[in-house]
């Protein structure tokens, strides 16, 4: 499972639909790694509280009605009845819990303060929580521009520097908490930073177990998020259920939509459409955001009956004026054929989109363009959109997150996928796997690994050439440049059946193109020692040897028959 899209699940607490999300149309990919936070980035198949469905955070009002198998929303709006429990160390923290929890965030953070005085320093952690996830300005903000809802920092107060400050203090002086803030902030490049992340939520489990148990209904709802994803507690929907069920019962309205979400996909508990309404209905009268988020996207897709774009629209409009990102691409984007949003998805690697779409009868070859997406496709296929990482500067793609490309090809490959397809200049997904822009990130290589790995196990032919004569093997020695990732790929596809002797429309053949690249001795051998022939020339009459200045290679090259140098 995407490690990225969990920890964001976990640590909001909240269990996201299937949400159909799409980055705008020119959004530059960016060759990193991408933090664990948990702003409503894109909640997609899981939960932190979560599911398949939508994404959950707050927004404005409506409450929904069922009319001929439709939900309609009204206007009505009202916050849950404030219930404090004796549950944390002072009567601030107790009464700062009941409206954290009922979205008063203001009433909350005056609260979280008067019980850091007292010396309950587990209020630090929701002090820095609320400097993270834009809950300072919640009710403040009216929405006018993208700008905005982007510049989360500028207008909602989201200041994430401010976040870690009282997160480190949390655990300086003591508080467990701390480390679920701490978790949230964690940057995934390595393995040890992913450790170090199951680390701090798993120290951060001991205290949310324990306040659970005591009725507290954030820590009930976090729980279940844990045991949804399997970061800090194992992996149990029964018991994800069971959790959320209480935090949802106690009032926390933010689970209302994760509860929703179980519902709908049958997670934990059996599905139940009308439960999953009910708890939308609740989470849209509390302004929850994501409770519009979800119930707009049910009503897009007419989950509950009857599609109903314009209710959707209203929805998605209310969702926004609470800051979701979301909310205003889906609306964007709400009005393109499944098609369309196969490649939207494709192109933004985004799960849940996919899988809608998918659902909603989109073709998982499809070549289509987006409406107004200004970025040039060459006729890919989804396929190839979604193992491709564009250059930094290329207007297209999106940040790179880990693992999430191979849950991608999994979902294309699936609903049949053509895994040899090409696309106007003749390339298949082998060849933009090997091409993509190179990461610095244990995440990535292994990632890579794992992508041709499967590829080449579902028949991806490597010597298909485009039309430059180029194989795999041959965009995969351009890419490389003798790094030691470039030498693995290498390495898969001879194994794999890469001929290493096929000339491209220049006659030159994968062991040329290293000469001519400098690469470095281990990829002259591994091509020689998969049959590569030094003694081929090509048009100009030149062999291997000639596009060597190396001593060491020359010496390689005429050890295994090559004619002289000319």
């Amino acid at each position: 499972m995407n490690l990225l899209l969990a920890v964001l699940f976990i640590l909001t607490g909240n269990m996201a639909m299937a949400q159909s999300k799409a980055t705008q149309k020119n959004t530059p990919a960016k060759g990193k790694t991408t933090t664990t936070t948990v702003v409503t980035k894109k909640p997609a198949a899981t939960t932190a509280g979560a599911s398949k469905t939508a994404s959950a955070k707050p927004a404005t009002s409506p409450a929904v009605q069922k009319q001929g198998g439709t939900a309609v929303t009204t206007t009505k709006s009202a916050a849950p009845a404030l219930v404090v429990k004796k549950v944390w160390r002072t009567a601030a923290m107790d009464s700062a819990m009941a409206y954290y929890t009922t979205l008063r965030f203001q009433e909350a953070y005056s609260k979280f303060k008067a019980a850091v005085n007292q010396g309950d320093n587990d209020a630090l952690y929701f002090i820095g929580r609320m400097h993270q996830y834009r809950e300072l300005k919640y009710d403040s903000v009216q929405i006018d521009t993208l700008e905005q809802i982007q510049n989360a920092e500028k207008y909602f107060s989201a200041k994430k520097d401010s976040a870690k400050f009282y997160y480190q203090r949390a655990v300086d002086e003591g508080s467990l908490l701390g480390h679920l803030g701490l978790a949230e902030q964690t940057i995934l490049r390595s393995l040890e930073d992913k450790q170090r992340f199951i680390q701090h939520m798993r120290t951060a489990a001991i205290v949310i177990r324990e306040k659970a148990v005591e009725g507290d209904a954030f820590a009930n709802r976090i729980l279940g998020s844990m045991y949804y994803t399997g970061f800090g507690e194992m992996k149990d929907y029964s018991l994800a259920f069971n959790y959320l069920n209480r935090a949802a019962n106690a009032n926390d309205v933010v689970a209302y939509t994760s509860l929703a979400n179980l519902y709908l996909n049958g997670e934990g508990v059996k599905k139940d459409l009308d439960k999953a309404a009910y708890w939308l209905k609740r989470g849209v009268t509390a302004n929850e955001r994501e409770a519009f988020y979800t119930l707009a996207l049910l009503h897009e897709e007419g989950t509950l009956g009857e599609v109903n774009i314009d209710e959707a629209r209203t929805l998605y409009r209310r969702a926004i004026e609470k800051g979701s990102v979301s909310a205003y691409e889906q609306l964007m984007y709400i009005n393109q054929t499944p098609d369309q949003k196969v490649v939207i998805a494709s192109v933004n690697r985004d799960p849940d989109m996919l899988k809608r779409a998918l659902a909603a009868g989109g073709d998982p070859n499809t070549q289509a363009v987006p409406d107004d997406f200004e970025a040039v496709l060459d006729g890919r296929t989804a396929l190839m959109h979604t193992v491709y990482i564009p250059m930094l500067l290329e207007d297209y793609g999106v940040i790179y997150e880990p693992e999430v490309r191979l849950k991608m090809v999994s979902l294309l490959l699936e609903k049949g996928a053509d895994i040899n397809a090409q696309d106007s200049v003749g390339k298949t997904a082998l060849h933009y796997v090997v091409s993509s822009s190179r990461i610095r990130s244990e995440l990535y290589e292994q990632e890579q690994a794992d992508l041709l790995d499967t590829l080449l196990a579902k028949g991806a032919n490597p010597n298909i050439k485009d039309k430059e004569g180029n194989t795999a093997l041959a965009q995969a020695l351009k890419a490389t440049i003798g790094q030691h990732i470039g030498i693995m790929e290498l390495e898969k596809l001879l194994k794999a059946g890469a001929d290493p002797n096929i000339q491209n429309s220049e006659s030159k053949t994968p062991l040329m193109l290293a000469c001519e690249m400098n690469a470095n001795f281990e990829i002259i051998l591994a091509l020689l020692q998969s049959g590569a022939d030094a003694k081929i020339k090509d048009s100009a009459g030149k062999a291997a040897i000639d596009y060597t200045k190396h001593e060491n290679v020359q010496n390689i090259l005429m050890a295994a028959g090559s004619p002289e140098k000319q």
